[in-house]
């Protein structure tokens, strides 16, 4: 295979979700076809409004169902962004993190072997970095995330496969479900509520939906010249980073609202992070959006 310049076909794990979404959309703008790999239960209408380059295939949980879905598809590379986050498991959490972080991935590489796809880019998380330490996860949601590149390794190494991790920082854009800092912030700056918030001395990375979708474009030209058995790991992180009391001192400036934030009237989590994790930040990738401009974006809706 050559160059995405060239209409490729996605198969693409976590579609209805922030970032597969808009992903998918810039996928078929730029001509590409997507092939969404869902659950029954799904809400797909966003996918559905993208026309003809957009298809559904649906994974039912079983080897089975993904094994098929690949003959139909006959995908040129996969995408895999399908996770369950959570910061602090509880015990409800575990099968979750478990089956949707392991064992759909597992599912996924066998089916890539069984027919012969040679290339995959991961989403991972910078939280598999805890005190910038090569491997320590923050959480068990992280060592999940590890766990499922380390079945990749074997993947790689006895089918050719050619992987790509993508470890992301937090992101954030307009129409964001997820119960992120910057949609509490903008919630709480309409309805005028208190937040109680920690310190606030946490550094975040934050990274505009935009600058993320084009890490992933930028992955999928870089890995289609890479030769069997690659498996490489690279960080979506901005070179501007703030601390959560600058982040919300920002967003009262582009926002013209002073937030009613309690400082101090949380603890910091059990593993806080407390400086993003560098590591070895992509090639070819930088973040363009700044932190004043992506909240102006988020204000507009």
């Amino acid at each position: 295979m050559g160059s995405c310049h060239q209409a490729c076909k996605v198969l693409l794990t976590g579609a209805t979700g922030f970032i597969g979404s808009h992903l998918a959309k810039r996928l078929t703008a730029r001509g590409h076809t997507v092939f969404a790999v869902v659950r029954e239960t799904s809400d797909i209408g966003q996918l559905q409004v993208m026309g003809d380059r957009t298809g559904i295939c649906v994974y039912d949980g079983t080897v089975g169902s993904m094994v098929r879905i690949f003959p139909e598809c006959r995908p040129d590379l996969v995408i895999h962004l399908a996770a369950y986050f959570v910061a602090e498991h509880k015990i409800r959490d575990i099968d979750k993190l478990y089956m949707s972080n392991i064992l759909l991935g597992a599912h996924l590489l066998e089916a890539m072997a069984e027919s012969g796809t040679s290339y995959l880019i991961n989403a991972g998380t910078v939280w598999q970095h805890y005190n910038d330490e090569d491997y320590n996860p923050v959480n068990l949601y992280a060592a999940t995330k590890k766990a499922f590149e380390d079945i990749c390794r074997y993947y790689s190494q006895a089918t050719g496969l050619r992987v790509m991790t993508l470890e992301l920082s937090d992101t954030y854009g307009p129409n964001d479900k997820r119960p992120k800092v910057l949609s509490l912030f903008k919630k709480a700056s309409q309805t005028g509520e208190l937040l109680e918030m920690t310190a606030g001395q946490q550094l975040l990375g934050l990274v505009y939906i935009d600058d993320v979708i084009d890490a992933f474009l930028c992955a999928m030209e870089m890995i289609l010249s890479k030769p069997e058995h690659y498996q490489e790991s690279f960080t979506v992180i901005p070179e501007e980073i703030h601390s959560l009391r600058e982040v919300a001192g920002i967003f009262e400036n582009v926002s013209g609202k002073k937030l009613n934030i309690l400082w101090g009237a949380k603890e910091y989590r059990l593993r806080e992070v407390m400086k993003p994790y560098s590591g070895k930040r992509l090639p070819g990738w930088k973040a363009r959006t700044g932190l004043h401009q992506g909240i102006a974006e988020i204000l507009k809706e």
